[in-house]
């Protein structure tokens, strides 16, 4: 295991992907224990989780997520507290681009409470935060298409409903900056 590592390309999420597949059963099925290998195999389980998520395996990192979760959740090394994070944060970013937002936003917050000045935490926790509500910019896009079509088939005399189309669309446009701004 040691000779191979040395051949492995760590830019390359493939060759990461391959060299942690190869050896899994080394780095995982080993006794949980002895800091400095714990700190080594941890840090060798979160490339291979940052490796999955820049290929978009999102289903096999989370699988694996938990599994590596279970092993290193009674191991209480301040060592590893920030590798054990940046699973988490690869753990929520997923939980975010799988349109689990509360989840994720949940698991955001938590690791603002842990390292309240990492800068990408509350980033993420505030996009987490406004997806929830991306559904009202597809009903004001919606509606504002609908009434468009209404006032150029039927033409109704009186009300323009082309203005208020308008609006809406320039409501649904601006909702994305008003919840980063004001969901914080």
């Amino acid at each position: 295991m040691a000779s191979d590592i040395n051949g492995v390309n760590w830019e390359n999420p493939g060759s990461v992907i391959s060299y942690f597949e190869e050896n899994q059963i080394q780095i995982i099925n080993r006794n949980w224990g002895e800091p400095k290998l714990d700190f080594e195999n941890l840090r060798l389980c979160v490339h291979y989780i940052n490796a999955l998520y820049q290929k978009a395996h999102y289903s096999k990192c989370m699988d694996f997520i938990q599994k590596i979760q279970s092993l290193i959740c009674d191991i209480h090394d301040e060592d590893l507290d920030d590798l054990k994070r940046q699973i988490l944060f690869v753990k929520g970013m997923i939980l975010n681009r799988t349109k689990k937002y509360k989840e994720a936003e949940d698991l955001f917050i938590y690791l603002e409470k842990q390292d309240p000045n990492h800068h990408y935490y509350s980033q993420w926790r505030i996009n987490s935060k406004s997806k929830r509500y991306s559904w009202l910019i597809v009903v004001c896009y919606s509606i504002a298409a609908i009434l468009y079509l209404i006032d150029v088939v039927f033409d109704p005399a009186g009300f323009s409903l082309i203005l208020t189309a308008f609006f809406l669309l320039m409501l649904a446009f601006s909702l994305p900056y008003i919840f980063k701004k004001y969901l914080k």
